[in-house]
């Protein structure tokens, strides 16, 4: 009897640091979530500006300057008009049933409908985890449903894993979440040191400044590259 009371006290305390693990990877699952789509906000307005104002202002003289480093080089032009290899399609098929059979199973696990009752952190937790079993469903991705679903069966103790072993398993996914969280923090600082996003972020006055100043290097290096191509033959 006091072996039943003990071992019911354990699973008690390691279902309790199973929910505060949980608790701490949809934290950390968001903060990623958030540094991603930052990161993507911010390469996708360099691209934007590079086309639509830098390239305007500067691509004539960058053409101009290309075109003389590859006669310095030797380099001819490519033709842009040669057929590209085709690549062969490697696409995976998707049994569609699979993937209506197990978003139907992870929606019964955590559609916020179910939890209406859940305030704080959990209310968040479940629209958090809808909305992947959500994207995951609209692109068809069974991989991504099938990992989600492995996440449930983990994170609620559906399947035959032991306590200790789902700990160990969302502790394991814990720091690689927030290995990630920190490569993307990273690769967002080097994007902030990007020449082409320090402009973007300025002023249109001190942008138009900094604009004069590159033309007149650029129109400097051209004179340059011309007078080496004159002696070189070119």
């Amino acid at each position: 009897m006091e072996k039943s009371k003990a071992l019911i006290s354990k699973e008690k305390e390691y279902n309790e640091k199973i929910r505060e693990a949980r608790k701490t990877l949809f934290l950390k699952e968001r903060e990623l979530f958030e540094t991603v789509a930052e990161y993507i906000s911010m390469e996708a307005g360099i691209k934007k500006f590079y086309k639509s104002y830098y390239l305007k202002e500067l691509g004539v003289y960058i053409k101009i300057i290309e075109d003389l480093k590859n006669r310095l080089l030797g380099i001819k032009e490519s033709d842009e008009n040669l057929p590209a290899d085709k690549e062969d399609d490697v696409s995976e098929k998707v049994d569609i049933n699979d993937v209506k059979r197990i978003y139907r199973k992870l929606a019964k696990i955590y559609h916020p409908d179910n939890f209406s009752y859940l305030e704080g952190w959990e209310k968040e937790f479940y629209e958090f985890r809808m909305g992947e079993i959500n994207e995951a469903y609209e692109k068809k991705d069974l991989k991504a449903l099938l990992r989600l679903l492995k996440k449930a069966e983990i994170e609620f103790g559906l399947g035959s894993e032991s306590a200790v072993f789902r700990l160990r398993y969302i502790m394991d996914d814990i720091f690689i979440v927030s290995k990630m969280t920190d490569i993307y923090k990273e690769k967002k600082k080097e994007l902030e040191l990007n020449e082409i996003y320090k402009l973007m972020i300025k002023k249109p006055e001190e942008r138009d400044v900094i604009i004069n100043q590159i033309k007149e290097r650029f129109i400097s290096d051209i004179k340059i590259y011309k007078e080496l191509c004159l002696k070189l033959g070119f």
